[in-house]
């Protein structure tokens, strides 16, 4: 219980971090990194509390990552990780106002369909 609990403790922060991030970079516009204009966009980046915010949560879910590493087999854990795309396209629906496509539920539904199969090796 404790492991899938700093699991999804993990995914929640890489989420909440991206999530963060595109808001931040919804405000700044796009950044091109073949642009001269890409310094003013990375110090516009580099002021927001959105970034920093979501750098710190990531930060974190690396610390959290480690705890899982060494304790699971990479093979059992790795696969786990794909809920992060489960969560973050229920994120960007419910936060950003990002509209589910038929496609993209139908590639979740196979997500969480591998998710469970890998889930069923699990010792």
């Amino acid at each position: 219980m404790r492991n899938v609990v700093v699991l999804l403790t993990c995914l929640g922060l890489m989420v909440t971090a991206q999530v963060l991030w595109k808001s931040a970079l919804s405000r700044v516009g796009v950044v091109d990194v073949m642009s001269s204009s890409l310094p003013s966009r990375i110090l516009l980046l580099a002021r927001s509390w959105r970034i920093l915010g979501g750098l710190i949560m990531f930060g974190l879910a690396t610390v959290l990552w480690f705890d899982l590493l060494s304790r699971w087999e990479l093979s059992l854990l790795y696969p786990f990780m794909s809920l992060s795309y489960v969560f973050a396209f229920l994120a960007g629906w419910i936060f950003l106002g990002e509209h589910p496509q038929p496609l993209r539920i139908m590639g979740i539904l196979v997500i969480i369909l591998g998710i469970v199969l890998v889930s069923r090796s699990a010792p």
